[in-house]
C-alpha cells in the first residue's frame, strides 16, 4: 500500500513539474500517442484489405490458368489419339527417308 502511494506521489509530482516546465503533460503524451496507434493500425487495416484483395484476384487467375492448363493437356492427348505408349525410336524411320 505505501509503495503504490509513493508512486501515486512521485508521478503527480512530476506531472505538476512537467506542467510548469512547459512540457507536454502525461496525458496529453498519452493522447498523443494513442492517436500515433490508431493512425498505425488504420493503416495496417487498409494494406490488410489490399493484400486480401490482390490475393483473391490472383487466386482467381492461378484458377483460370489451371483450367486452361488441364483443357491443354486433354487437346494434346486427344491430338496423339489413344496410344499413348512410348514408341521405340528405332522403330521409327529419320527424317530424311
Amino acid at each position: 500500500m505505501k509503495r503504490a502511494g509513493l508512486f501515486r506521489a512521485l508521478f503527480w509530482k512530476s506531472e505538476r513539474m512537467a506542467n510548469q516546465s512547459g512540457q507536454p503533460s502525461f496525458q496529453a503524451r498519452q493522447d498523443q500517442r494513442i492517436e500515433e496507434l490508431e493512425f498505425v493500425v488504420t493503416h495496417l487495416q487498409k494494406t490488410v484489405e489490399d493484400l486480401n484483395t490482390a490475393l483473391l484476384l490472383q487466386q482467381r487467375k492461378i484458377d483460370i490458368l489451371c483450367r486452361q492448363l488441364e483443357q491443354a493437356k486433354s487437346d494434346v492427348r486427344s491430338m496423339l489419339g489413344s496410344d499413348t505408349s512410348p514408341r521405340s525410336l528405332a522403330d521409327e524411320k529419320p527424317p530424311h527417308y
